[in-house]
Formats: C-alpha cells, sequence, structure tokens
C-alpha cells in the first residue's frame, strides 16, 4: 500500500469506503449529514491511513510480537511498549501532506481529533471512553501529534485488556481519526430517546450544560436534565443543576454568572429542536440513540450518535434499583428471616410515625404504607435498599435536591440517581390539588424545622425516656420465663420504642441539610482546599457515647499489661478459655472490670444488628480476641487527632475572613451536634437490638425444651409473622419444623451461590430478575479485578494524615494483628480495635457512617469507597497510605 493512493473520506466518498475504513463512530457521522442532520465538517483519516503507517514504519511486526504474549498480568508493560513505539515512530511526510491538504476544506479555526473504532458503539461491544478524544487542537504539528495520540489509543491496557476479556483477539486493531471543526458552543449535552433510568420508550431525557460538552462528559459539572414526553413534546419533569462552572474551547474552566446557574439553560424552543432531531435520528437508525448536541447562537449541531445497547428491547414492568451500598454495614452476608422480617417491621413503623409526626394527612400516609413497608428487599438471604423508595422518603422533607445528594452521601452510593428521569416514581404521595400539594408540603416543612431547630431538646428527651424502657426490659431474666411471657414483654416493648424513635429520623436529614450547605460553602469559599477537607471539617465530637467501646478496650489493655502473666494468658490462651486462666492466676480485679465493659457494650458486637449474631453476652471470648489485638499492637498516638485539627484551623483561619468563619462554624456546629445527637441514637439502637436477641433467644430456648424447635437457634429461620403465628394461632405445628428444615437449606445454597451485584434494576418481577441472574453463566458475573496491573487505589478520604506499612485484610475485628487495617466493610463491633491500627481501609461504606466518624475521633488515617481494595491487595503489602486525597500506593 503506497500513501499516495490513499485519500481521506468525506461526505463525498462512497458509502462502501466509508463503511470499510471510518469506524463507526466516522460512518455515524456520514449517515446523520446524508440524513439532513447538522454536522460541524469533518474529514476522516481512514483505517487504511493508520495501517500503510504501520507497514511503511515497519512497526507491524514489532506490534504483532508484542501481543503474541500478551495476558491479563503483563497486559500494562505491553500496552505501554505498543503506545511508545507508535508514539516515538516519525510520521512521513506524505501523512503530514495528506492531512494538511484536508484540513483546507475545514477553515480556520479549532479542530476536534476523535478516534473511530471498527467495533466502537457497536450492537455488540461498545468500546465506551476507550478511545482518546482531543478537544481545541490548532496548528499542523500539534494536530499530528495528536493523530498520532489517537492511533496509540487503540492500544491502550485498557482496550487491549477489553478485548482479551471478551475473546476478540487483536488481528482487527484497527483506528480510524475524526477531525472536525470545533464549534463554539453556548450550550452542549446529550440526548437519549429512551429513558435510561425507567427504560420508557416513550420519553426523551435531555442532559445540558454550559459551554462545551467536556464539562458534562467530565462530572466537572452538574447539568441540566429534562424528561419529555417523545408522543407530544409536553415536559414531564425537569431539575436545575447547579452548573457552577463551564469549559471553553481551549479546554479553559470559567464561573458561570449566578443568575444563569439558577435558572434551566434550555429554552423550549431549544428543546423543541433537540426533541425533533433526536426523533429523527433514532427513526433513521432504527434504534434507541444516545446523541451528543451542542447549540451556536441558537443552531443546533449534532456532534455523535451511538446506539445505547442496553436497550436492544424496551424492558417491562414495575422499575426498580437495588443497592446495598450503606447497608452492608450492618447487615453483611446472609441474614436470617427473622432478622430481616423484624427489620423491615420496625423500619415501616418508625418511618410512619415519622411521617405523622410531620402531619401529612392519614390518606397519602395510607398511599405511602406502599414503600414504607418494603424500602428493604430480601435478595437470595441478603439485605438491599430498595433506593426509589428511600428517595421517596426523603422527599417527605424540604429542599430535595440537597436532601437527595447527601443521602447518597450518607448512603456511600456510588452512583447517583437521575432525578429528571425518575421525578414521578419518587413522589412520596399524590394528592387532588395543587393547592393540596402545597399546603402539606408546607405543613410538613414547618413541622420538620420545627424538630429541626429543636434537635438537642428532642434527643434528650428521647435519650430519657429510652433508658427508662431499656432498664425496665432488659433488666428482666427471660430465660426461664414461658415463651407466651417473653412474647407479651416483646410487644409492649415494640409499641414504647416506635412511638418514641419516629421524630428520630430527621436526625438524618438533620445531618445531611446543613453538610450539603457546608460542602457548598467550603466549594465557593475555598476553591483550591484539599479534597479531604470536606470530611475532615466535622471531626472533632470528642464527647461521643459511641466512642466509649475504643476508649474502655485501650483501658482494659493498660490495666492488662500493668500484670505480664496477665498479659501472657490473653495472649497465650484461646479465647473461650482465658476468663477461667485469669480467674485462677487471681485476676480479680481485672475480670471485674472486663464484667463492667461487657455489662456496658456487650450489645455492640460485631454484626450487632444481626439477631442470630451471639454478642459479648452470650459469647465473651470475642471479647478476649480484641484484647489480644490490643495488646499486641498498643494503642496509636493520641495526639494525631488533636493535629489534624490544629491543621484544620489554620487552613479556615488563613481562607475565610471573620464573617464567612462566623457563618462557616454557626452551619459547622449543626452538623456536629446532629452527628453527636445521630450517634447516640444508634447507639440506643444496638440496646433495643440487644433486647429483642435476648427475648427471642429465650423464646428459642422454650420451644425447644418443649420440642416445637430441633435446636433453639431455630427461632431465626422462622419470619416475624410466622413466630407472631405461633402465638396468635395463625401458623400449624405441622408446619414449623419442615418450614425451618426449608429454610436451613436454602441458607446452604445462599452461602454458596454467586454474590449479587452490590447495585443492579430490575423490571417487573424482582424474582423473575433473581432466576434469570442465577442461571446465567457465572463467568459473566466474575470482577477481573485481578488482571488490573494498577499499584494506586482512590477512594474517599474520610480522615487525614500519612502512612507507611504492611496491610493486613481481614474480614472480622478479631483477625486483626496489627498493622494497617483494610476490610470489606466494617461495622459498630470494630471500632474497639480502632486504636490499635496505623490507618483505616474500607472498600464499602460512606464517610459519614459511624466507622468514619469514629476513626476521625481517633485520629486513624481513614479512606472508604476503595473500589477493588480486597481484591488488589494482599495482606503483607507494603503499602502507601494518604487520607489527605483518598490514595492508597502499592510499593511491593
Amino acid at each position: 500500500m503506497e500513501y499516495g493512493a490513499i485519500k481521506p473520506l468525506t461526505s463525498e466518498s462512497g458509502f462502501e469506503d466509508i463503511e470499510r475504513l471510518a469506524g463507526n463512530k466516522g460512518k455515524s457521522l456520514y449517515l446523520l449529514g446524508n440524513n439532513g442532520v447538522s454536522v460541524p465538517p469533518w474529514i476522516i483519516l481512514g483505517t487504511d491511513v493508520f495501517k500503510c503507517y504501520r507497514e511503511t514504519a515497519g512497526i507491524d511486526k514489532v506490534i504483532a510480537g508484542l501481543l503474541q504474549n500478551f495476558n491479563a498480568d503483563n497486559a500494562a508493560d505491553i500496552a505501554a511498549q505498543i503506545q511508545n513505539t507508535v508514539l516515538s515512530t516519525p510520521l512521513p511526510e506524505t501523512v503530514g501532506t495528506l492531512v494538511k491538504n484536508a484540513l483546507t476544506s475545514l477553515g480556520e479555526g479549532p479542530v476536534a481529533i476523535r478516534s473511530s473504532g471498527k467495533e466502537e458503539d457497536g450492537n455488540d461491544f461498545s468500546f465506551a471512553g476507550q478511545f482518546d478524544t482531543y478537544l481545541g487542537i490548532e496548528g499542523l504539528d500539534d494536530i499530528l501529534l495528536h493523530v498520532q495520540k489517537c492511533w496509540a489509543s487503540v492500544y491502550s491496557e485498557r482496550s487491549l485488556l477489553y478485548r482479551h476479556r471478551h475473546n476478540l483477539g487483536f488481528a482487527n486493531v484497527d483506528i480510524a481519526v475524526i477531525l472536525q471543526r470545533l464549534i463554539t458552543a453556548d450550550l452542549s449535552g446529550v440526548v437519549f430517546t429512551v429513558n435510561p433510568a425507567s427504560g420508557s420508550a416513550d420519553e426523551l431525557v435531555i442532559s445540558a450544560v454550559y459551554g462545551l460538552g467536556e464539562g458534562l462528559v467530565s462530572g466537572l459539572v452538574d447539568a441540566d436534565t429534562v424528561v419529555v414526553d417523545k408522543r407530544n413534546g409536553a415536559l414531564i419533569s425537569q431539575v436545575i443543576g447547579e452548573k457552577a462552572q463551564q469549559v471553553g474551547p481551549n479546554g479553559n474552566i470559567s464561573d458561570v454568572p449566578a443568575e444563569a446557574q439558577q435558572q434551566l439553560s434550555l429554552s423550549s424552543e431549544n428543546i423543541q429542536a433537540i426533541c425533533v432531531s433526536a426523533k429523527q435520528i433514532e427513526q433513521n437508525f432504527k434504534a434507541p440513540q444516545d446523541i451528543e448536541w451542542c447549540l451556536q447562537e441558537g443552531r443546533l449541531w449534532i456532534l455523535q450518535a451511538r446506539p445505547v445497547t442496553a436497550f436492544k428491547e424496551e424492558p417491562k414492568g414495575d422499575f426498580q434499583i437495588w443497592d446495598n451500598s450503606n447497608i452492608i454495614e450492618n447487615y453483611p452476608g446472609i441474614v436470617s428471616p427473622l432478622t430481616f422480617t423484624f427489620t423491615q417491621n420496625l423500619y415501616s413503623k418508625v418511618f410512619r410515625e415519622y411521617c405523622r409526626l410531620l402531619r401529612i394527612p392519614e390518606k397519602q400516609l395510607k398511599e405511602m404504607d406502599g414503600f414504607l413497608g418494603s424500602v428493604l428487599g430480601y435478595m437470595n438471604g441478603r439485605a438491599y435498599y430498595n433506593l426509589l423508595h428511600w428517595y421517596k422518603l426523603v422527599g417527605t422533607s424540604p429542599f430535595y435536591n440537597l436532601g437527595h445528594k447527601m443521602l447518597e452521601v450518607q448512603m456511600g452510593l456510588d452512583e447517583s440517581l437521575d432525578l429528571a428521569a425518575c421525578q414521578e416514581k419518587i413522589k412520596p404521595y399524590q394528592t387532588d390539588s395543587r393547592l393540596e400539594y402545597l399546603w402539606i408540603r408546607a405543613l410538613s416543612g414547618l413541622m420538620f424545622f420545627w424538630y429541626f431547630f429543636t434537635l438537642k431538646r428532642q434527643v434528650r428527651k428521647f435519650r430519657a425516656a429510652f433508658y427508662r424502657l431499656y432498664e425496665t426490659f432488659n433488666a428482666i431474666d427471660y430465660r426461664e420465663l414461658p415463651a407466651d411471657r417473653i412474647y407479651a414483654y416483646s410487644k409492649q416493648f415494640e409499641q414504647a420504642i416506635i412511638a418514641r424513635w419516629g421524630i428520630m429520623i430527621s436526625l438524618e436529614s438533620s445531618i445531611g441539610l446543613p453538610y450539603g450547605l457546608l460542602r457548598l460553602l467550603i466549594r465557593r469559599w475555598l476553591p483550591d482546599a484539599p479534597d479531604w477537607l470536606e470530611v475532615a471539617v466535622i471531626g472533632g465530637i470528642h464527647d461521643m457515647e459511641s466512642m466509649g467501646p475504643a476508649l474502655e478496650m485501650a483501658e482494659l489493655a493498660s490495666h492488662a499489661r500493668q500484670n505480664p502473666e496477665w498479659e501472657r494468658i490473653i495472649g497465650q490462651t484461646p479465647a473461650k478459655q482465658c476468663s477461667q486462666a485469669l480467674a485462677e492466676a487471681g485476676a480479680d480485679a481485672f475480670l471485674a472490670k472486663v464484667d463492667a465493659y461487657i455489662a456496658a457494650y456487650g450489645y455492640r458486637s460485631n454484626n450487632e444488628l444481626k439477631l442470630e449474631e451471639p454478642d459479648l453476652r452470650e459469647e465473651p471470648g470475642v471479647l478476649f480476641d480484641m484484647l489480644k489485638v490490643a495488646l499486641a499492637t498498643g494503642a496509636r498516638e493520641q495526639n494525631a487527632s488533636a493535629a489534624h485539627e490544629r491543621d484544620l484551623k489554620a487552613l479556615l483561619d488563613k481562607g475565610l475572613n471573620p464573617v464567612q468563619r462566623l457563618l462557616f462554624n454557626i452551619v459547622l456546629g449543626k452538623v456536629q451536634s446532629a452527628i453527636q445527637a445521630r450517634e447516640t441514637v444508634r447507639f440506643c439502637r444496638s440496646r433495643t437490638f440487644g433486647v429483642f436477641r435476648n427475648m427471642y433467644r429465650a423464646i428459642g430456648n422454650d420451644f425447644a425444651r418443649h420440642g416445637l424447635f430441633e435446636d433453639r437457634r431455630d427461632i431465626f429461620y422462622l419470619r416475624l409473622e410466622e413466630l407472631k403465628g405461633c402465638f396468635e394461632g395463625t401458623i400449624s405445628t405441622r408446619e414449623i419444623k419442615p418450614l425451618i428444615l426449608q429454610r436451613k437449606a436454602d441458607m446452604d445454597i445462599y452461602r454458596t451461590m454467586k454474590a449479587l451485584p452490590p447495585r443492579f434494576v430490575t423490571f417487573g418481577s424482582v424474582l423473575g430478575w433473581l432466576q434469570k441472574w442465577s442461571n446465567t453463566d457465572s463467568e459473566q458475573h466474575e470482577s477481573h479485578a485481578a488482571d488490573d496491573d494498577s499499584r494506586e487505589l482512590r477512594g474517599t478520604p474520610c480522615s487525614p494524615g500519612f502512612v507507611e506499612g504492611r496491610v493486613q485484610i481481614v474480614q472480622e475485628p478479631g483477625e486483626f494483628t496489627g498493622g494497617i487495617l483494610a476490610a470489606y466493610r466494617t461495622d459498630p463491633g470494630w471500632v474497639a480495635v480502632f486504636p490499635f491500627a496505623d490507618a483505616l481501609l474500607i472498600e464499602r461504606g460512606s464517610p459519614l457512617t459511624h466507622a468514619a466518624i469514629v476513626a476521625r475521633e481517633v485520629g486513624l488515617p481513614t479512606i472508604v469507597q476503595i473500589p477493588k481494595l480486597t481484591q488488589m491487595l494482599k495482606s503483607g503489602m507494603m503499602i502507601r497510605v494518604d487520607g489527605h486525597s483518598g490514595t492508597v500506593t502499592i510499593l511491593d
């Protein structure tokens, strides 16, 4: 092949050449233009140009030789070698001449340079985001360099691994390059011709930002989003994004005027023009499309169109989103039927009481019962949030846009909900008129703010009432009572708790609203602040009841160290035998302190909200496992937290003027007060579950004594309504034992089944989706994290600090023996070992979980939401933890 025979592809080229040489993105541009759509002028350097360059320069054989030995383990090295080869091999003069001549048809000014792969944006494989695009490039030399970079991007590590995992081979690795006149856009965005959230083919979803679309693609800008009825053009819903910044033609970022931020960027004429063009494009391509567009001085330009491969067929049935991001902290792994139904029952009743206190009318409350009773889902024995129902619950409070964002932060959700696309699905209730809706919103908002501003008093009242109840019901010895008496006590306790707990639900919003405002103030007043500031700023809450276990564990360890014999016994004796061995060694005073710890914190144990899990009162040996950790490692320096607070104060003093600092401190104080109150209430929750655990365990003992159960723990295999049926006459004695046997078998099967994704969407019957999932090839669901050769992981920083050391990955806190503690998830029962770790890394969770809050207070560098943490790291690895930026670097 000779360069002289090669010509750039243009809109005048024949379709056969376009299909053969232009790549799918280039073919889409050609078809768009030929169907009357306004597309910026373009020319394409076809795959034949790249092929001829490789052959002429003699690098084809080098690339083929490197790819012959490609595997997942050496992917990064092979990719780097090939890309260096492409970028370091000079371009022949003929290529420069070819490009120079082609550019004359585009006119003066900057160009966009886009890669266009043959397999990209296809019906089966998208290669989404794997090939490079460059905007605002000018000058022949710079353009040629970026053409070469586009060629090199086809050999990126990510692209080669994608081919490898999908068995695509390397024989057809090829790329075309599009040179397109860059439109200096006033507005840019995307339009989906099918609603990507609901799957509805009758809805168009448009997102828009000021300036170039790079602000939307990169996630820099929170876009406006509108949902339009495709059939009649009616506006279904709209959400106005922050749009605080915009990207200019040279990649420069500038602020958007305040008045423009607060209004919808799209006019009704803009929306109509985009809808008309989108429907035309969908009709031409005969499939749902994801379309990039921009507006310049009112003229609409279409930049790209690609098929929405996720909707080859329109999904049928009710749309739901399931996520276990935060619930996994308290309900990890397999959850017993009794725990799940007990928790669902409490959630339903407490949430209803909360809505009643907000003065939501009974008519709307009855309607809301449909989702208040199903905010959780039970999927193959595991607990999930039904996210749409949580968004509905948040919708009962004021400032919904801010509230839903903070819900996502508090839950640690990896993916934000497209509010515009789901607007109708997350309305908490319906009304007969707009006036009725406004009246309910005003009244519930007024009540919410009453509770919000009287939070401290409300929590004090709740705590006083709670501990009167707790002390009464906790003091009862249920072990010798008949089951019916215990059940009666459980009903009394439940009714009394629910009547007082409803208002405490406002605590989540009491954190979310001021914390959301705090983040806005940081972004506005401290734009150059480090990443960790948004989370670290809410530290310094020293007087928290939930800190008790960590502090007392450190005190126990200190007391044990005073006697070398006690320390030796704890370190060398099996945990279950420690108590007896210490008694024989005359450690009565120390054992009295152990008993006092268990009496105070016995319910705050590992997996404390799972009723089937034994607590410290049932298995005190777990406490000695944690003591072993404390004695083996020694407590970390407690002045670290104070040092962070000094750094924080200095940063705020330097960046804020006196008025700003005053306002900042007011908002910060509200956040800290709400977090402290929530931690107090959650400690009460642990005690509540502990009392119910005692009750149900005693009922199980009584049923086993009378032959109704084979084993006392069989009670945990019943659902709550079935247990009630045992006392209320709605279940037969002949049903119980076969039912329990079946549930035990189910639990065993659930443990062996491949894990469900952390987040997934269902349409129609959830049972049908689970069945379909179970029948698919497990290899489709396996993570390929082990193939990733990256030496840096990134998560959400929660507590600043730098640490280098050996990491230990554990599943339970008692397994930890020192160093940097890493885990897939944690729960409140882990906090007792935090003072003895050098740093804390958690794959799931959020910066507002109990673990993150306590870690900040003990000055423990902490990062959460680290994708693939437990797959990429191995115990014993030397790593560097940067709690300021949220990065983990593998050093060996």
